[in-house]
């Protein structure tokens, strides 16, 4: 089969879970046989680049986008959309007839759809966050309180939240812009032939605007023996005593900005049994308040910056304890699925696809509250045995749902599906 996947991001130019998790389907796929051909667009970037993208081949398609909100929105999607189909269209003439067009975000999506039409080949597309209902795609109201499906009022709202009062109010001028924007990805995502939801928890999401035999459940795939041998190699960070992890971006919706409250908890129930370091191992926004909160508690950190993935896999590898107190409607992480495929113990909160991975007790801990993720935090520090047998589990678990020999030949059969029926 051939087929065409226009992503977003993708390595090595984006590195964050969206980007890995795209570009493992592509290497699993072609290590099955298949031709597959990345096309990602590149901000900043004018004309077409072939380039090997870790083992992938694949199209940059150049852009620019002003940095003015929502102005900015606009060339990174409607001005695009077209362009980077055309990018999509020519690169598929290139050869056989793709057999599908997989799209992995929202920026794609669209371009798939235009693609898909002018080349008569079915379209997938993948959702892995809250792009669907969300303006701002994190299902959270400025990136800290759940909601549901905003319309105007959540929107007039959320904008001075995220923008500051005086922004805010001007960029109120865009709300039937933002709402039409809205409108346009749901018409893309009804127009495709089907939609991947990454777990059961955007399945639900997703169920009132796409048909359930359009919908299928198919997580993020993790080549579990690759990532077993960068891993073996030692890490370059030091730590003394047992190594908490959390490795991920350093926002709101992460989960970062909960650390601190856990580690009072911590202290308020008479501190951890023993020595530690609290490895972060990730970048954003929160970094420096995060930095001087810690500090202050006296919390023995250290900060990677954005750590490099293959680094951040050595850690998974050899921490105790990773923590993953994600505070937004998750999707399915591909850190816990990493780090559960490396037999990392993991403590987490029950958020989004969460569950997916984590069941309580037995490949991890789930605590809703920053007092439980303390509470469950010292008494896995305090018992060694208990966090070897939650990492085998969680290996295990990985091995039988999120590995590539698992889920490739779905994939495979969800193509040669839409192949039959188109």
């Amino acid at each position: 089969m051939r087929l065409m996947i226009p992503s977003d991001v993708f390595p090595p130019d984006g590195r964050g879970g969206a980007a890995w998790s795209s570009h493992a389907l592509a290497r699993a796929l072609i290590a099955r046989g298949h031709a597959v051909t990345a096309v990602v667009p590149a901000a900043g970037q004018t004309g077409l680049e072939h380039y090997d993208a870790l083992g992938v081949p694949a199209l940059r398609v150049g852009y620019h986008a002003p940095r003015l909100p929502v102005v900015q929105n606009y060339f990174r999607h409607e001005a695009l959309w077209r362009p980077f189909a055309a990018a999509i269209v020519a690169e598929a003439r290139r050869g056989p007839r793709p057999i599908a067009i997989h799209a992995q975000h929202v920026q794609a999506a669209p371009a798939a759809v235009i693609a898909g039409r002018a080349l008569g080949v079915p379209v997938v597309v993948t959702v892995r966050d809250h792009w669907p209902w969300h303006y701002f795609a994190t299902g959270l109201h400025g990136d800290r309180i759940p909601y549901g499906r905003p319309g105007w009022p959540g929107l007039a709202t959320e904008l001075p939240a995220r923008l500051g009062p005086v922004r805010g109010a001007v960029a109120l001028a865009a709300l039937p812009y933002l709402l039409a924007h809205l409108r346009r990805r749901a018409a893309a995502l009804a127009a495709a032939d089907a939609v991947v939801a990454v777990s059961a928890y955007i399945a639900r999401r997703l169920a009132p605007l796409v048909p359930p035999e359009r919908l299928h459940v198919l997580p993020n795939m993790v080549d579990i023996a690759a990532t077993e041998a960068i891993a073996a190699t030692p890490p370059a960070a030091g730590w003394e005593g047992a190594l908490l992890l959390f490795a991920g971006k350093l926002e709101p919706n992460k989960g970062a900005g909960l650390l601190p409250a856990i580690f009072r908890e911590l202290d308020a129930l008479g501190g951890a049994p023993g020595p530690f370091t609290l490895i972060v191992a990730g970048d954003g926004a929160l970094r420096e308040p995060l930095q001087r909160e810690l500090a202050a508690l006296g919390v023995p950190a250290r900060f990677l910056a954005w750590a490099g993935h293959d680094e951040t896999l050595r850690l998974m590898a050899r921490c105790d304890l990773l923590l993953f107190p994600s505070a937004w409607g998750e999707p399915l992480s591909r850190v816990l699925l990493e780090a559960a495929s490396l037999g990392a113990p993991i403590l987490a909160m029950p958020t989004g696809g969460t569950p997916d991975v984590i069941d309580d007790g037995i490949t991890g801990m789930l605590a809703a509250t920053p007092r439980a993720f303390a509470a469950r935090l010292q008494a896995l520090l305090a018992n060694p045995e208990q966090r070897q047998s939650l990492g085998a589990a969680a290996s295990g678990r990985a091995r039988e749902r999120f590995a590539v020999e698992a889920l490739a030949p779905r994939y495979e059969a969800l193509y040669a599906g839409l192949r039959r029926t188109g």
